[in-house]
């Protein structure tokens, strides 16, 4: 066959290029993800940190970080992710797991607050007179047994306690009126149909740091449920006072309050030892 050369002056005509044949299924390889690494490493010690109620803080401080750049990583292109994305499950999960713990810190300091204030539950740590004998069960001795509520009261012999207190009443002087006269001549004379008590007792402080008898509330209720306090007639000289003692674990405050109650004597003593303690009603002696 013969070849018809190009016209005199036209352009030879040039090979096309050759490209190798590139091997099936063989992907770029993607870079190192220096983001996604820092992002996942914030994260993992954020999550530790939001595990400890001490260092819970920090935790809320860094998982929010570890979020952000993780977030930041996954957008990188060209770049391996997987740190990225573990980063912000890491830290999604971490701040969940940190709000669970902020919630039980929170919770226990409540109920220590209500504790300390409260004293715990209030107990009665003596047989009261007239209680089951002993060869009665536990079930009917407890059935038995005053409950301290203002229908139920416990005797004046009774003693008290919680986690904060021991609180026992002494003695109880039911005409007191000659003693507060001749404790201050300018302490209110009682009217008619009134009179005063004076009521001797003792309270012991259990708590932590330090207590104030002035928490232990004690005061007189009628029998129409008129509640009276040593401040709706305040009178003077009669030594020693309780409620004014500043004590530690141990200490003691034994004194007087003064009441100005109906000359019916028909009330009962009211204790309650603790600001949010349980009442506790006694009968007079």
């Amino acid at each position: 066959m013969t070849t018809t050369p190009p016209p005199f002056g036209a352009p030879e005509a040039q090979p096309a290029p050759y490209y190798p044949p590139q091997p099936a299924g063989v992907m770029p390889t993607k870079q190192r993800n220096i983001v996604g690494i820092v992002a996942l490493a914030i994260s993992a010690v954020g999550f530790i940190f939001a595990c400890v109620p001490a260092a819970l803080i920090l935790g809320w401080i860094l998982l929010p970080a570890g979020f952000i750049l993780g977030i930041v990583a996954v957008c990188l292109s060209g770049r391996v992710k997987w740190q990225a994305l573990t980063a912000i499950i890491v830290s999604v999960v971490g701040t969940i797991v940190g709000f669970l713990v902020f919630t039980f810190v929170v919770a226990t300091a409540l109920s220590d607050a209500v504790d300390e204030a409260t004293g715990g539950s209030t107990t009665v740590n003596e047989a009261p007179a007239g209680a089951a004998p002993q060869d009665e069960t536990a079930d009917e001795a407890t059935s038995d047994a005053p409950t301290g509520t203002r229908e139920d009261p416990l005797p004046f012999s009774a003693s008290i306690s919680n986690n904060d207190w021991d609180v026992i009443l002494n003695s109880f002087e039911r005409n007191g009126n000659d003693a507060v006269m001749a404790g201050n001549s300018f302490n209110t004379e009682p009217g008619e149909g009134t009179q005063y008590v004076i009521l001797d007792m003792t309270a012991t402080y259990k708590g932590s740091g330090d207590g104030s008898s002035a928490l232990v509330q004690v005061e007189y209720v009628a029998a129409d449920g008129t509640v009276i306090s040593t401040w709706d007639n305040f009178v003077s000289g009669v030594e020693p006072t309780f409620g004014t003692a500043s004590l530690l674990a141990g200490a003691s405050d034994t004194g007087k309050q003064v009441y100005l109650v109906p000359s019916s004597l028909d009330g009962l003593i009211r204790v309650t030892p603790g600001i949010l303690a349980d009442e506790v009603y006694f009968q007079l002696p």
